[in-house]
């Protein structure tokens, strides 16, 4: 037994138990919003045919031309679409200090297109969007202070696109047409070769859409086959799902993701052709409309969301539209690290009855709760979990698994499969709490990159099952470098 370098008490205030956190919602503007600086103190967007910046301390402002697609961390640069001298739509770049620039295109145009904005880096230097090769063909883009406007390297024969780029510019994800006319979900590197995200045995063609990265490039988020994706290198791609719906046509799709892969949103279609419902889905939840998530954690005046176009890295602010305007949803600060996932019912058979945030009833009350604190940083190595409403003075044992679980064991719910680690031993104290970590990577080894799932298992001789154990809810864990 490892004997763990920090106490309850020095826990306590670092963790507390899983409850909802506050949320907030505020209206901010009208038009529509586009995108939002990761500190969500800058948003552009189109309001009456015109771009706009808004800013924490100024409020909305028109910036002339068409729209703006894209705003740098520090507000000063703005990516978007004018029109120029001949009537002619081009991508374009806005800078606080000169105004509007056109880009030019790729060599073509289409009827009154040469070119359209998509998205920018946070330093608004790499844009990306789409340029006419001809009347009927088009290129994905990369545009640099530098290099101007080049076309991205396709490997189908047809057209392709540059929705967005990841915050630090190395990244541009979009489409890429195959023979067939099927746009497959793709992104270029820092050495512009492609990556196709969606390509399963049921999906040959890999059909979909990049729309989104995480600020540090480890997740990638887009559409494919009518709902939305999560993607990354080691885990591969898994779809979002879809909301309940009659429409023959239900569509959908992921439009951002906070840096922890736990948080994507986007939007999902109910109804043809205009019922759209802005979105959220985490591990643990599966999707969900991020209207009714708000309202539960307590936000209050909140709208009927169509669209959430972005989420912070922190995935904590959310840009989201509704008809008529736009505003942020402050998702409220986590309770630590991770997705909260397998909790008892309400009712069911001895010790399967518990509380909608807890594990199964048990001798001491209504079950027991384990939070994670710290970081899932597997360099920080400062991941942390707090067992509460344990049995007093009882051994128990944090372990993990490499699979979720959710099955009948004991007294209470074994929410960890896969191959399981057992980690510390701990009894808990007089008022039923347990401790466990830091330490836990270093002793474990994991590494950047990993999943895992976590779960307290607990001596409780007097349970209403009399099985003489129980067990916690899970906790999902991303390990971050």
């Amino acid at each position: 037994m490892r004997t763990s370098t920090l106490s309850v008490a020095g826990l306590l205030f670092l963790l507390s138990p899983t409850v909802a956190a506050q949320a907030t919602w505020t209206s901010l503007g009208t038009g529509s919003a586009w995108d939002m600086s990761d500190d969500g103190q800058f948003v552009v967007g189109e309001n009456g045919g015109s771009a706009f910046l808004w800013s924490s301390g100024g409020g909305q402002a028109s910036i002339g031309q068409d729209d703006a697609v894209g705003v740098s961390s520090d507000g000063t640069v703005v990516f978007g679409n004018a029109t120029d001298s001949g009537g002619n739509t081009v991508a374009a770049r806005w800078t606080q200090a000169g105004g509007w620039t056109l880009l030019g295109g790729i060599g073509g145009q289409s009827g009154s297109s040469v070119s359209t904005a998509y998205g920018m880096s946070a330093d608004g230097n790499v844009g990306t969007g789409l340029g006419w090769v001809n009347a009927g063909t088009a290129g994905a883009f990369s545009w640099t202070p530098g290099g101007g406007m080049t076309q991205l390297p396709q490997q189908g024969p047809n057209s392709s696109r540059g929705n967005a780029v990841s915050s630090d510019g190395t990244h541009i994800g979009g489409w890429d047409e195959a023979g067939n006319g099927s746009r497959r979900a793709v992104f270029w590197d820092s050495n512009q070769v492609q990556t196709f995200t969606c390509v399963t045995p049921t999906n040959t063609d890999g059909a979909g859409e990049v729309w989104g990265f995480s600020s540090d490039n480890v997740f990638v988020v887009g559409g494919t086959e009518g709902e939305g994706f999560v993607w990354d290198a080691v885990n591969g791609m898994t779809k979002t799902g879809g909301l309940p719906s009659n429409d023959l046509f239900k569509t959908g799709e992921a439009r951002g993701v906070s840096d922890d892969g736990e948080k994507v949103v986007g939007w999902y279609r109910v109804t043809f052709p205009f019922d759209t419902r802005a979105t959220i889905w985490t591990p643990g939840s599966g999707i969900e409309e991020l209207k009714g998530y708000l309202e539960a954690r307590g936000a209050t005046g909140v709208p009927s969301l169509t669209f959430a176009a972005t989420i912070s890295a922190d995935g904590r602010r959310v840009l989201c539209n509704f008809q008529g305007g736009w505003g942020i949803a402050d998702l409220g600060p986590d309770v630590g690290p991770g997705t909260v996932y397998c909790f008892c019912e309400a009712s069911g058979p001895c010790g399967n009855n518990g509380t909608a945030e807890s594990g199964c009833a048990n001798s001491a009350g209504p079950g027991a709760i384990v939070t994670s604190g710290g970081s899932a940083s597997v360099g920080a190595d400062d991941l942390t979990f707090l067992a509460t409403g344990l049995p007093v003075n009882k051994p128990s044992l944090l372990f993990s698994g490499t699979a979720p679980g959710n099955s009948i064991l004991g007294d209470g719910l074994l929410c960890v499969g896969g191959t399981i680690q057992r980690h510390d031993v701990f009894f808990s104290d007089g008022a039923g709490t347990a401790a466990y970590g830091p330490g836990l990577a270093a002793a474990w080894g994991w590494n950047p990159g990993d999943t895992r799932f976590f779960s307290v298992w607990y001596r409780d001789p007097g349970g209403p099952c009399n099985s003489g154990y129980n067990l916690a809810n899970g906790i999902r864990i991303n390990h971050l470098p």
